[in-house]
């Protein structure tokens, strides 16, 4: 998802348990969401995606032992030398996104206030990508959230099967984001 290409549908594996990295490290993803990191591990794993040509995504708000401000941020692409990170706070992605790293701004449709407010979030930023979220309601919106934001779009949340991959390709989607391990190989 990091300087995406655009001649290709990309699934991103999220990782939540660490026991699962081995599976992507032998695939041909070119991404990764460390979902399940902490300040212990993430150098190490962030290596090991590395040395395989993964880039590496993390969701900052997940990161156990991690704060939540500018050294923080500065850690995660100094020290940890991830590539990316998701998140679903605005004003934190600007910052991480000051620093050079690539942006996802993570956004859960949970009613039509949020649908609203993530709108209005959109106007104005230039993040590398949007994920919506989860899959049913991500479909759905999705012309709505392209009238506003022309980034690169990603679905996520209950992409467990081959069938949805192929509805959100078909509803222009540039990929999904899904920790169902059968689906990282997948290829159309």
């Amino acid at each position: 998802m990091i300087k995406l290409e655009k001649q290709g549908f990309l699934v991103v594996p999220s990782i939540r348990d660490v026991k699962y990295l081995k599976y992507t490290l032998e695939s041909e993803c070119r991404e990764v969401l460390l979902s399940n990191a902490h300040i212990g591990n993430l150098k190490q794993l962030t290596e090991n995606c590395h040395r395989n040509g993964q880039k590496v995504i993390v969701n900052h708000e997940l990161i156990g032992g991690l704060g939540n401000d500018r050294i923080a941020f500065e850690m995660l692409k100094k020290l940890y030398k991830v590539d990316g990170v998701i998140g679903s706070s605005v004003s934190k992605l600007n910052q991480m996104q000051h620093m050079g790293l690539e942006t996802i701004f993570r956004i859960s449709l949970i009613d039509s206030h949020s649908v609203e407010m993530a709108l209005r979030s959109l106007k104005g930023v230039n993040f590398t990508a949007v994920e919506l979220r989860p899959y049913s309601h991500a479909v759905e919106f999705l012309p709505m959230f392209k009238e506003i934001f022309t980034g690169k779009f990603f679905a996520g949340g209950f992409i467990n099967s081959e069938e949805r991959i192929k509805i959100c390709q078909k509803a222009g989607f540039d990929g999904v984001m899904t920790s169902t391990k059968k689906l990282w190989s997948y290829i159309e």
